[in-house]
């Protein structure tokens, strides 16, 4: 069974969320830098659970047998009932006494034959490994060539074949998993954000090894991670990407033209396809948004499942997380991603939270978050 642990540390101040992603697709490669672990510091009343290695509890085996206790040894005359037996026989099965036959005198003592010696004993054994050791000596010296010969067909004796027993592994290294999403290289970082959410959306069981506290607390400081002193795209980069927007938005208008206004080469297209620090750091926060909505439905529904309870939105792991980023997150993609998030998990225990959250996000700035924000609230309101 699921069993948050203590989050008393990790709860910020607000009212419930709900997240709901609608079949989140992942794909990078990377890990991050060991930062301290940023705790949310968001202004609405939510509560941040930790969730540690999910246990199963268990009920000792009861035994399918109570055998009697008896102090004293069990004897014939504690039997229920008596088996009668012939008169020369009862006197040793019921009496106390102990009968002894009668010796006979041996009228013939000068007759007995004594049985010769049987030489199947250790003795005999002795003697014929002495004589076949005089044997081999003799053929030795003799240089008679000497076979030895074991048993044969069925009566061969096999060694028995040792196989070793198989090294029980854990279905997860936790351990190497937190230490992949704290490393400096951000594609390996992504990479491993990347297969957690993989395997989680394939199998549920896949999900429950990762619902534990250090990976929760890794993901948080990736969404978390201040990146405005990361280096940015350069202003060529920057150029060369508008130049392809419009030769994209071009052929979008007219699929047939064989012209574009601009005619970029292979090089200016792969440099600004190449993601400076920054933008690498900033896409791993949407990663790591995503994917800690997919643990949390687990979460959510195990608990449902186990305790027929829907956990609080205040006590959903990393949800405060998510919703400071739809709050205060500068970049759009991180904000569209945290509405998703959010829009993954929804539920009707949580449609009052998310209403609020929802209909805050459509008071930004950005028209791309305003939609996410009313996309997501109309999904809502439809269950």
């Amino acid at each position: 069974m699921i069993q948050p642990i203590d989050d008393s540390f990790m709860r910020p101040i607000y009212n419930a969320v709900d997240i709901n992603i609608r079949k989140p697709e992942v794909n990078a490669s990377g890990k991050k830098d060991d930062t301290s672990i940023s705790m949310d510091n968001g202004i609405y009343n939510a509560v941040k659970i930790n969730v540690d290695r999910p246990a199963v509890n268990t009920e000792p085996k009861k035994t399918i047998y109570d055998y009697p206790l008896y102090d004293g040894i069990i004897n014939y005359n504690m039997l229920p009932s008596k088996v009668e037996l012939p008169a020369e026989m009862s006197a040793v099965y019921y009496s106390n006494t102990e009968v002894v036959p009668a010796k006979e005198e041996n009228k013939d003592a000068d007759q007995i034959t004594v049985p010769e010696p049987n030489y199947t004993t250790l003795e005999a054994e002795k003697e014929n490994i002495s004589g076949t050791e005089e044997k081999k000596t003799e053929n030795l010296e003799n240089n008679t060539d000497v076979s030895f010969h074991g048993a044969e067909g069925n009566n061969a004796i096999k060694k028995p074949e040792i196989i070793p027993g198989e090294e029980i592994k854990p279905d997860v290294n936790i351990a190497q998993v937190v230490a992949n999403l704290k490393n400096a290289d951000y594609d390996k970082q992504a990479i491993q954000i990347e297969e957690i959410a993989r395997l989680s959306l394939e199998d549920k069981n896949n999900a429950m090894n990762y619902i534990v506290k250090d990976v929760f607390l890794s993901l948080m400081d990736i969404a978390n991670n201040d990146t405005s002193k990361l280096e940015p795209p350069t202003k060529e980069q920057i150029d060369i990407r508008k130049k392809l927007i419009t030769d994209f938005m071009e052929i979008e208008k007219n699929p047939q033209a064989k012209d574009v206004p601009f005619k970029l080469s292979e090089d200016e297209v792969a440099l600004a396809a190449k993601l400076s620090p920054m933008e690498q750091a900033e896409r791993n926060k949407e990663y790591a948004l995503y994917t800690m909505a997919i643990l949390d439905k687990v979460y959510i529904e195990e608990i449902k499942k186990e305790t027929n309870n829907v956990v609080p939105m205040t006590d959903v792991p990393g949800l405060s997380t998510i919703v400071d980023a739809v709050k205060n997150n500068p970049n759009l993609g991180v904000k569209v991603a945290a509405i998703d998030a959010l829009n993954y998990i929804q539920r009707p225990e949580y449609k009052e939270e998310l209403n609020t959250i929802y209909t805050l996000a459509q008071q930004d700035k950005n028209q791309q978050v305003v939609i996410s924000a009313r996309r997501a609230q109309e999904a809502l309101n439809k269950n």
